[in-house]
């Protein structure tokens, strides 16, 4: 755990509304920047270890196509429901709301996250997309 670890100089929800924008963007680098390395992804599918920020370049690059071919454009998160937020943790559910180019909602898809502080920001630790196919 590096020095920092409980300094928080962003606020969870803060946090998600970055990773919104950067997912509503398609905004590789920025994606990049939302994710602790290693991080890991769970899903009914299995279990996938991210171990740099390419891997995470590449997965949100190749993901965008399925999106932007179902007329999604933007992301909106809400509906926080923390189970756990002490000292540099926060461990919870997110309301993942698809828009269409007119902002109109088209979709939700659930998450959990664990989030840590790196570098005095929150980044991704563990993602679980629940609504997943196996």
């Amino acid at each position: 755990m590096n020095d920092d670890a409980h300094t928080r100089d962003e606020t969870v929800a803060d946090f998600f509304e970055r990773y919104a924008s950067a997912l509503s963007a398609v905004d590789l680098d920025g994606l990049a920047e939302c994710y602790a390395y290693p991080s890991l992804a769970v899903s009914r599918a299995g279990t996938l270890a991210i171990t740099e920020p390419a891997a995470t370049r590449a997965f949100f690059g190749e993901n965008a196509k399925r999106y932007t071919s179902a007329g999604i454009t933007g992301v909106r998160i809400r509906h926080l429901r923390p189970a756990y937020d002490h000292e540099g943790l926060w461990v919870g559910l997110a309301d993942l709301e698809n828009l269409d180019s007119d902002g109109q909602h088209v979709g939700t898809e659930l998450n959990a996250y664990e989030l840590t502080i790196r570098d005095g920001r929150w980044a991704i630790a563990v993602t679980s997309p629940l609504d997943a196919p196996a």
